[in-house]
Parts: structure tokens; sequence; C-alpha cells
């Protein structure tokens, strides 16, 4: 089995160690199934413009290489600038995956003063910018380019697995195809909030995220879920809804119950796990449920990954997930519901839904 764990900030962040350069220097990267590059920060990292982070010493490895090629990446909370180069790269202690690949050095960045690690490496399903294990894959040096994430609560350990795979693990992995050929995007049939199943609009992508905290679905989708748990002894605060950490078991189905049926599986979700940790209000807890609003996409970020081990098979243009639901016997129901889209104007919209037939 090849693994190494996965350190975790507060459920909202998970990184792990990865090493840089002749000598090796090691730096922490979220592994980041959302983005496609490499960066961490260099040398001519500013206090002042950089996040509190390790730099990466150029200027001691012997085969960096500088590009002089400015540029810049934008995410959804911030960015960075700085110059392309290469170096060598492996994952801690592994010599089989180390691999020359272009880095982003950067020099300055902004809206990553709460993240822990150090740099990001970029695991997306883009098949124009080959990732660590696709290029020790493509240089004979490791068997797949296969990697799965085990995501887990803070009292438990964390996993990035890689190459040699646990069969336990693939044994019991249900396989759907994804969609894009740069992102791990996958069709959502259906949204369904505790018996009533509900209209996702335009929207009919999720996005398989790790360097996402949270759970974003459309705006219709959540409110009805806050609307929900406000019934049932949550609170709206400074806009954002907050529920008692310390739920009994026997009152758990009082609370919104989310299934999301995609192509053959149902993810499946109760509070306990939209559920995170909150400071500021002692003994209540934030829901991590937030509306999309920049993508188009459904995003299943750290919320959704920790139910689930997910596989990502990235020659195969597939994603697994271990635990899931399967649709063995599957029946299509026409469901339909009405929407006014303005002036006046109705729309009837119909969607075909899989569903499971239950054998009594």
């Amino acid at each position: 089995m090849d693994a190494f764990k996965l350190s975790n900030y507060g459920n909202v962040q998970y990184y792990g160690p990865i090493q840089i350069g002749t000598p090796n220097q090691q730096l922490s990267v979220i592994f980041d199934t959302g983005s496609p590059y490499l960066w961490v920060p260099s040398d001519n990292c500013s206090i002042f413009k950089c996040h509190l982070s390790k730099r990466f010493q150029t200027s001691k490895s012997s085969t960096y290489k500088n590009f002089s090629k400015p540029d810049e990446v934008e995410y959804a909370s911030g960015g960075c600038k700085g110059f392309w180069g290469s170096d060598y790269v492996q994952l801690l202690g592994d010599s089989n995956t180390r691999v020359q690949t272009n880095i982003l050095f950067t020099y300055q960045d902004s809206g990553f003063e709460a993240v822990q690690s150090d740099g990001l490496l970029g695991l997306s399903n883009d098949k124009e910018i080959a990732n660590i294990f696709d290029l020790a894959y493509k240089q004979g040096q490791i068997k797949s380019n296969l990697f799965a994430m085990e995501l887990k609560s803070i009292n438990d350990q964390s996993l990035f697995y890689y190459d040699d795979i646990p069969n336990e693990i693939m044994n019991n992995v249900e396989w759907i195809r994804v969609l894009r050929k740069d992102y791990w995007t996958v069709k959502v049939l259906n949204i369904q909030l505790n018996e009533n199943f509900m209209s996702s609009g335009k929207i009919k992508e999720a996005l398989i995220d790790s360097g996402t905290s949270l759970l974003y679905l459309p705006e219709n989708v959540v409110i009805s879920i806050y609307q929900e748990l406000i019934l049932n002894n949550c609170r709206l605060l400074d806009g954002n809804v907050f529920c008692p950490c310390l739920i009994p078991r026997n009152q758990v189905d009082n609370y919104p119950k989310i299934k999301f049926y995609l192509e053959g599986i149902i993810l499946e979700l109760d509070i306990n796990d939209y559920m995170l940790l909150d400071f500021q209000y002692q003994g209540l807890c934030y829901i991590g449920i937030e509306i999309e609003s920049q993508m188009n996409l459904m995003i299943f970020g750290d919320i959704v990954m920790r139910k689930y081990i997910i596989v990502f098979d990235k020659q195969s243009n597939n994603i697994g997930f271990k635990g899931a639901q399967k649709l063995n016997n599957i029946k299509t129901t026409s469901i339909f519901w009405i929407e006014i889209i303005g002036f006046g104007v109705i729309t009837i919209s119909c969607i075909l839904l899989q569903m499971k037939l239950i054998k009594l």
C-alpha cells in the first residue's frame, strides 16, 4: 500500500508534505482536485506579501530552473502571483514519485491568510496538464496514476492513497463517468431533501473538489435546507445558520437529509455530515452549505468527501465512491414541476429520475 497521512485543520483544510529540489526541501501543500497547478512560495515572498509559510529557497537547489515567465493564478477565495520555473518534486520519502515538473514560484498571494499549508498541488482532471502521478506513471516509476482520498473528521486520521491502492477500497468502489476532460465533474440527476425532490434549474453538474471546504448548491435548495433547519432549533446569525453541535441520535432524522442522485449511485448526507465546529458561538456548529454563485456548478467539497473514500482515475475518465449506495435495479419515473421564469411566463419541466426498486 502506498499512502501518507494528511493533516486536518478544523475539518476545512487537508494538507500533506512534499519535497522539492536538490537536495530536497520539505514543504506542505493542499492536494487540490479542483485546480491543475502546483505552486509554492519562493524566497522572493516577503512577510508582508505572502501568507505565513515556509519558502522554497531557489538558490539552494542545484536543479532549479527559472523560466522568467510571470503568471497569476486566481481562486474563488484569492490568488497568487509568481514566476514559472521547474524542479524535481516527490512525495515525502518516496523517490519513485520523483519527477521534474513545472512549478509557479510565488512572490505574492492574497486571501490565504488562514491557509495552514505552504502551497498547493493541483490534481484536477486536466488532460493537458500532467500532475506528478501522471509524470511518474508515464516514466514507469509507478504502476498507476490513480489516487484516492480518505478525508476524516479531526479525531480520525485522513489518508491519501496512490499507485498501489488497497484492494479493500478498489473492490468496493462504485464507478461513474466524469463529464469533463479538465475538471472532476459528475452529472447530478436530481436532489432529494427529506421526501421532496427539488429542481436544480440549469445546474446539473457537481465538481468534486478537495480544495473547497463547503458544499455549494443551487439557491432554491439552500433556502429550503435553511428553512427546515430553522424549524428545528437552529438559528440564523449574521447571515449564516447555526445548529446545536450535540444532537441526540434519536433526533438526527428530524433535521434535513439530503440525497444526490448521480449516474448509478446515491450520495446521502445528514446533519452530522454538513455541520462544522465554530468557535464564535459556544455550543453551536456552522452549517457548511452555501449558495453556488460563480461556476454554475454545484461543488462537492470536503463535506461530501468526508463521507466517502473517493478514487480518481484520470486515464479512464472515471471517479469512484466507496460507501455510496448503488442503484442496482432502476425504474424511470417522470417528475414535473412548474417554474415561473419572469414576466408571467410559466414553463413546465420534466426530468427522468432514477429510482431504486427496494426488494423486501
